[in-house]
C-alpha cells in the first residue's frame, strides 16, 4: 500500500502588533534585538544596532529583521509610527475538512 501526501499551502497568520508612536527626535529602545522585526508604519525611522556600523533608514511600508544581539535604537526624524515584534509568523490554525455531501448510512 502506498501513501500519497498532498501538497498543502500553509498560510501565515499575522501577529497582532501595537503601533508605537514616536515624537520627532525621540527614541525607542529594543533590548535583545536579534530576530526582532521593526516596521515603519508612518514617517521615517533610523535604526541602529549595537556593534553594527550600518545605519538603517526605514520609510513608511518598509521593515527589517534585526540581526545583532544586544541593544537596538529606533529614532524618529519627524513624528513616526513603528511596530516591533517577532521576525517570524505562526502558521494559521487549520480547519477540519468539511464533507461536500453528508454521509449516508448503508442499510
Amino acid at each position: 500500500m502506498r501513501t500519497v501526501h498532498a501538497k498543502e499551502a500553509i498560510m501565515l497568520a499575522p501577529l497582532p502588533l501595537e503601533p508605537i508612536s514616536l515624537a520627532a527626535r525621540s527614541v525607542h529602545r529594543i533590548e535583545n534585538a536579534k530576530g526582532i522585526r521593526v516596521s515603519c508604519v508612518r514617517g521615517v525611522a533610523w535604526i541602529t544596532q549595537e556593534r553594527d556600523p550600518r545605519d538603517l533608514i526605514l520609510a513608511a511600508g518598509q521593515s527589517v529583521v534585526l540581526d545583532r544581539r544586544g541593544l537596538a535604537i529606533a529614532y524618529a526624524f519627524k513624528d513616526a509610527v513603528i511596530t516591533v515584534g517577532a521576525g517570524w509568523q505562526l502558521p494559521a490554525p487549520r480547519s477540519l475538512p468539511v464533507a461536500s455531501e453528508p454521509e449516508r448510512a448503508r442499510a
